[in-house]
């Protein structure tokens, strides 16, 4: 038995929650069979606040993280918040709402060119950490593919593991990212034993495109891969949540970030039916 429990991210559901709101969103989610979601993308006004106060309360989904930006990163008219600019305001949102885990979903594109960059980036979150640490909450880094590109023998990603502090910083790995970054997502799992209260379960599968691509485009615009629900792809799924138990994991949030054309809630259907299939109905 474990504490860990199956959560949702929102940028499956991105689309729906903009157009109708916490309340449709929040009861579709509970119908899915899942009772903790992952805010990210949208505009935290005192109403939109309210409004997920309330479907939480009515729906029995609680919000247990939220996402941010290490900076501004596209443009003035998107959704979300940023460390740099917003940092009083992210913690009066999570703490209107309960949250004690705030994720960083993306570094600026100046640190990810570099070692340079990786350890500014450290040093940046460590900061930040601090002071989020000093007002309740915990800062957290989400990875993409990126990050495992290797200076002088070393990942980007491991920079920021050993340089920033294990009690102001975590790591919610995503599990599709890392294995796409050529990385192991198990062995990181195991490596931040402690330090990734939140994993991404998140699959990958390989599918020819529709479209006859160029063999240039085939071989070199990852054409064949896809996002997939949790058990369709190629991912050791089971172990990885094992791995995730082992390692302390809190939430394991479910993305998958395109359905390509089916309805999100069909997918996250069928995710949540293959882990309870591979044996972990007690994580729901």
């Amino acid at each position: 038995m474990s504490n860990a429990k199956i959560a949702l991210n929102m940028s499956m559901v991105k689309f729906i929650m903009w157009e109708k709101g916490p309340d449709y969103t929040f009861e579709k989610v509970k119908d899915a069979g899942i009772s903790y979601f992952e805010l990210s993308q949208v505009d935290m006004t005192d109403d939109f606040i309210k409004a997920t106060l309330d479907a939480s309360a009515k729906h029995g989904v609680k919000v247990m993280s939220t996402s941010c930006n290490f900076e501004p990163l596209f443009g003035p008219s998107a959704k979300g918040l940023d460390l740099v600019r917003d940092l009083d305001k992210i913690i009066d949102v999570n703490h209107k709402l309960g949250v004690t885990y705030v994720r960083d979903s993306l570094m600026p594109r100046s640190c990810m060119r570099s070692e340079e960059g990786f350890h500014k980036a450290a040093e940046v979150f460590n900061k930040y950490g601090k002071i989020l640490k000093d007002n309740g909450l915990k800062l957290y880094y989400h990875n993409h593919h990126f990050e495992f590109e290797k200076f002088n023998g070393k990942t980007g990603y491991d920079i920021l593991i050993d340089e920033t502090d294990p009690e102001l910083v975590g790591f919610e790995i995503d599990v599709h990212w890392a294995q796409r970054g050529g990385a192991d997502p198990i062995k990181y799992i195991k490596k931040l034993d402690g330090r990734c209260d939140m994993v991404h379960l998140k699959d990958l599968k390989i599918v020819f495109p529709d479209i006859e691509p160029s063999p240039q485009e085939l071989l070199h615009k990852e054409q064949c891969i896809r996002f997939a629900e949790i058990g369709e792809g190629n991912l050791d799924m089971p172990e990885i949540i094992r791995a995730s138990i082992a390692s302390k994991a809190v939430y394991l949030p479910i993305e998958q970030d395109s359905c390509y054309g089916k309805d999100p809630f069909d997918c996250l259907k069928l995710s949540v039916s293959n882990i309870k299939k591979m044996g972990f109905e007690d994580l729901f």
